[in-house]
């Protein structure tokens, strides 16, 4: 079953309810004629799925993580545990810090070298596995996800993003299918897979169509990165020091700008500041 695109309303503000009870305040803010989701409806979409496709259900919310742990024990057997511990920090770090910006950090070792650091190859593999697995969970059970505490708030504010960046793209909305590649590609804690699913159900795209946009976007906008750090190997020697180390910086800082300009503007859409169409 597929949400109208005008289906979630943004939250006006954050307080320390759970998600369970921050929903049903949020919905009584929007205006009277406001279309606003009924939550107990996205529920039910999926419990309904988790009836007509039990085992799809179960695959896509419990194999992502199954097939991660086993495919990094694989990794520590097979590559050695010290790989295996690099590529799970490298992981942590993407997840929580860089996003794909961390492909550009890549050393210039080869594919099959296990014994050094992480190359640009390795790390842009390892962005696609966690773009492929998070879109697996998350555009098949984001109805699943308003219900545990802490991860609905978050979806909440995401929902917010979705509303703030369609507002600043009216094109997105016509275009559906290319505007949510196009939201995935760009590098933000707020798009990528996570921002995707929810861009996705904002858009009234089904489960697949959203999976397969969150796939296509991630897979252009990694290659992007990728594309950059081999034209930077073919300037610079990418494991000298002050290159390795003070790209990191450098790369960190535009992370922390982009962010910062992000938030800003976004705190200005929710005030009213900026024009809500």
């Amino acid at each position: 079953m597929n949400l109208p695109s005008n289906a979630f309303q943004p939250p006006t503000g954050i307080d320390t309810d759970s998600a369970a009870e921050k929903i049903p305040k949020l919905q009584a803010q929007q205006p009277a004629n406001a279309d606003a989701v009924d939550m107990e409806e996205l529920h039910s979409t999926e419990d309904d799925f988790r009836r007509r496709s039990p085992l799809l259900w179960r695959l896509t919310l419990y194999g992502p993580f199954a097939v991660s742990i086993v495919a990094t024990a694989l990794l520590a057997v097979l590559a050695g545990t010290k790989f295996a511990g690099r590529i799970v920090g490298a992981a942590a770090l993407s997840a929580w810090v860089m996003g794909r910006f961390i492909i550009l950090t890549g050393s210039e070792a080869a594919f099959l070298d296990f014994s050094g650091p992480l190359s640009a190859e390795h790390l842009f593999l390892l962005v696609m596995w966690m773009d492929v697995m998070t879109a697996l969970v998350l555009a098949f059970h984001i109805g699943f996800l308003f219900r545990i505490p802490l991860i609905g708030t978050r979806v909440l504010a995401l929902v917010t993003d979705g509303h703030f960046i369609l507002d600043a793209h009216p094109w997105m909305r016509r275009a559906t299918f290319v505007g949510l590649t196009g939201f995935v590609m760009f590098p933000l804690t707020a798009t990528g897979a996570v921002g995707g699913s929810v861009f996705g159900r904002l858009l009234g795209m089904s489960r697949f169509a959203t999976f397969t946009g969150i796939v296509l976007g991630s897979f252009l906008g990694n290659g992007i990165m990728y594309f950059f750090a081999e034209q930077i190997a073919k300037v610079a020697d990418r494991d000298h020091p002050v290159i390795k180390y003070g790209g990191f910086v450098l790369i960190a800082l535009i992370t922390v700008i982009l962010e910062r300009r992000y938030r800003t503007l976004r705190a200005k859409y929710q005030s009213g500041e900026l024009q809500q169409h």
